[in-house]
């Protein structure tokens, strides 16, 4: 199975670099798991770790791969290895929780980041704002999704609202009740580009994310009975549209 690693993403920015690696072959992470990483490569899907150098030489974190990330490896009969992370032209964190300064990576790479918030009793303006603050320091450009815009009955005031904080930024108003309520989505998934969502649990992300692939493959649940989504797993993974 050969797979074009420009449609991943694999552009000039990165090919620059790439170059100066003789006998390693690059790979982009689509997942991981207690220190395993899968990687789609230019002859399909395989599971890597970084080399014992790598992790003697990292000081921190963000040193690490995540998902998104393009890396330099060297196959093998059983995990490959993990020689080399690519420089990155964005970064999504999370900062841990307390009064730590140690961030967590979300994801690398991004060319635009999908803020989704449900018009329900989930929406929270002031929620909003810390997401479109977390968008920008990526790097990547923001794009604000409303969804369960049929369990609104006041869409228009909402949409004032968070025009008040996001100037500049795209809204689109989606609804998973209507056949073509995602349809305006799909105008910003460009070829060779990446995209991510985020958001609270039980905003729509997965039954959307299911909607652009065409196949169930993220589970999804229904509505607590205070309208807000119940809580599935967090995520991180990469799928190709």
């Amino acid at each position: 199975m050969n797979i074009e690693m420009k449609d991943l993403g694999l552009n000039e920015f990165f090919l620059k670099e790439v170059k100066h690696f003789e006998g390693l072959h690059v790979g982009r992470v689509s997942s991981l798991s207690k220190g395993i990483y899968k990687l789609i490569t230019d002859q399909g899907e395989l599971k890597a770790e970084v080399s014992g150098k790598f992790r003697f030489k990292a000081t921190g974190a963000r040193n690490y791969p995540t998902v998104g990330d393009f890396v330099m490896i060297k196959r093998a009969d059983g995990n490959s290895i993990i020689h080399h992370v690519l420089s990155r032209k964005s970064l999504l964190v999370r900062k841990e929780a307390g009064m730590t300064q140690e961030t967590q990576l979300i994801a690398a790479n991004i060319d635009k980041i999908f803020i989704c918030m449900s018009l329900n009793n989930d929406f929270n303006i002031r929620r909003m704002e810390r997401y479109l603050s977390i968008a920008w320091d990526s790097g990547a450009v923001p794009v604000i999704v409303l969804t369960k815009a049929d369990l609104c009955e006041n869409v228009e005031a909402m949409l004032e609202e968070v025009s008040k904080i996001s100037i500049g930024v795209d809204v689109i108003v989606t609804s998973s009740v209507d056949n073509g309520g995602y349809e305006p989505i799909k105008n910003y998934l460009l070829g060779g580009q990446t995209v991510a969502f985020i958001g609270s649990s039980g905003v729509g992300k997965s039954t959307l994310i299911n909607s652009l692939l065409g196949q169930e493959l993220i589970e999804t649940r229904g509505l607590r009975n205070d309208d807000k989504g119940k809580h599935t797993k967090t995520r991180r993974e990469l799928f190709t549209i």
